[in-house]
């Protein structure tokens, strides 16, 4: 056999055995499950000042992610090159996915599997390249979208088209764009303009795209969704709940305007003003954006919140009482015959109380058991804090409602079965009137205002003393300061055991 015989039927065996190798490689993964149909049915283009991503949606039901961000190249999320930002690669990525708005996803595969940039430098080189293979072996799935449109008819389409807006523009959404347009009308400078827009103009709801090339001639407004703009809109754009993009290539010959959301120039043209409004700046209060509460709910409101936290603190301070009276008693009394000093002591523990706290923590971290001890003394000291504070609260409650029963049993009033729940009832009733008052006069203005500080003062010295009484007796420990039923007894202290004596005023009464 001559020699070029020879060498020919060698290479012609050797690609034989590279075929079978390749043949058996491609069996064995789609044996095991590792090769993936890489067919394209969708896509998705993202585009930002710090990202530039597109999104393929493949017939196995995942994706494919391939994006440009700070300096990486990232297929599904992962690194895979580094380019340099702003450079020619990264404004031909954004040129190319830019103008994708306009493509089918046919031609976008097809832009892709031939991106090429010259003269890049080195590093960008090897970014490109794996931009390249992401998109490799990619396919397009061939989808008859065009005969499914030509048999239906017009009458179908709009009919299709009317039942889903019905479905997605609820009564709520109505009052809601109602009680919008009403506030943007307060908006300076461009308020009533863009008012009229929101009005006359046709509504898209959710999100909605200009591709490029395309011009709209008038206003855009959109609800609840974004208004990505990469043609040209000779009108104002208004973005209702949502953001106003425009993007490289785009133009906005009018105002953008977002609110509730923000307005970005990727790249865009923006000829009139840009106004970007906070939902809770037009809307008072309510559930719904732009709902207003009446005067009358704000008071139910706000009686219901203070009548809230008078039961709470009622539950709290009968459980104390029920677990604990001997304590709370004591720390009652604390207040009542030392409240100067009790006042001082917790003003003195609130300025103290957070470099106390710093050097318990200093403290344990210096040694190995107070690192370990550290998770738990941590909120141990917070919960005794605030248990310190609510306790003393509730006993001023309960010193309060002690002195207002006596006084009236010294008065000659009738008080059936004086106790402990009563006191904390009453002085709790007490402590709370002025945040009642305030709640059922708010209409009246400035006199509202007046009536909150008033509550707040009482509110604090009452959370002060009784943190300072609760220090001083040890939280009811020490009843030094105490002096329950010492000295000489009062009219007071007298009516308050059994009503055996008559006071003086009786005695002087003819019978």
């Amino acid at each position: 056999m001559p020699l070029d015989s020879a060498q020919a039927a060698d290479r012609g065996r050797s690609k034989s055995a590279k075929s079978l190798l390749s043949d058996g490689l491609r069996f064995v993964e789609h044996a095991l499950g590792l090769a993936r149909d890489t067919a394209v049915v969708s896509h998705a283009i993202s585009l930002s000042p710090r990202e530039a991503a597109v999104e393929l949606e493949l017939a196995d039901g995942t994706t494919r992610v391939v994006s440009l961000r700070s300096g990486q190249v990232l297929v599904d999320g992962v690194a895979a090159g580094k380019f340099k930002p702003g450079g020619a690669l990264d404004r031909a990525w954004r040129q190319l996915l830019a103008g994708a708005a306009a493509k089918d996803t046919r031609e976008l595969l097809v832009a892709l599997h031939v991106f090429r940039v010259s003269g890049l430098p080195r590093e960008d080189q090897a970014a490109e390249r794996r931009l390249g293979a992401a998109f490799r072996n990619m396919t397009i799935e061939v989808t008859p979208p065009v005969a499914v449109f030509e048999a239906t008819t017009t009458s179908a389409v709009a009919a299709h088209l009317a039942d889903s807006v019905a479905r997605a523009l609820t009564m709520a959404d109505i009052a809601t764009l109602d009680s919008l347009t009403r506030q943007l009308k307060g908006v300076p400078d461009i308020g009533p303009d863009i008012a009229g827009s929101v009005r006359g103009s046709p509504l898209r709801i959710g999100h909605t795209t200009v591709r490029a090339g395309q011009r709209i001639e008038g206003n855009l407004v959109v609800f609840r969704g974004n208004a990505d703009i990469y043609g040209t809109v000779s009108g104002n754009v208004v973005a209702l709940l949502g953001d106003v993009i425009c993007h490289d290539g785009g133009e906005i010959e009018g105002n953008a305007v977002s609110v509730g959301g923000r307005v970005v120039e990727a790249g865009g043209t923006v000829t009139g003003d840009i106004k970007t409004l906070s939902v809770v700046g037009l809307a008072v209060a309510g559930d719904q954006p732009g709902e207003r509460v009446s005067a009358l709910q704000q008071l139910f409101q706000d009686v219901g919140t203070v009548v809230a936290v008078f039961i709470a603190l009622a539950m709290i301070g009968f459980g104390t009482v029920f677990f604990g009276r001997r304590y709370v008693e004591v720390v009652a009394d604390t207040t009542t015959h030392s409240f100067g000093r009790s006042f001082v002591v917790g003003l003195l523990g609130q300025l103290l109380l957070f470099p106390a706290f710093a050097m318990m923590i200093v403290g344990l971290v210096l040694t190995i058991v107070g690192i370990l001890v550290l998770p738990f003394a941590v909120p141990a000291f917070v919960l005794g804090a605030a248990l310190a504070a609510l306790g003393g609260y509730l006993a001023v409650a309960h010193a309060v409602g002690e002195t207002v029963t006596r006084r009236r049993m010294a008065n000659g009033a009738f008080v059936r079965s004086p106790n402990s729940y009563g006191y904390i009832f009453t002085g709790l009733a007490g402590l709370l009137g002025l945040w009642a008052a305030a709640a059922l006069f708010g209409w009246l203005g400035p006199v509202v205002v007046l009536l909150k500080i008033a509550a707040t003062l009482v509110t604090w010295v009452a959370l002060t003393a009784g943190f300072g009484a609760v220090l001083l007796s040890r939280a009811g420990l020490r009843e030094t300061f105490a002096g329950r039923y010492s000295g000489e007894m009062t009219d007071e202290y007298l009516w308050a055991t059994p009503p055996a004596t008559p006071t003086s005023g009786r005695m002087g009464r003819p019978s």
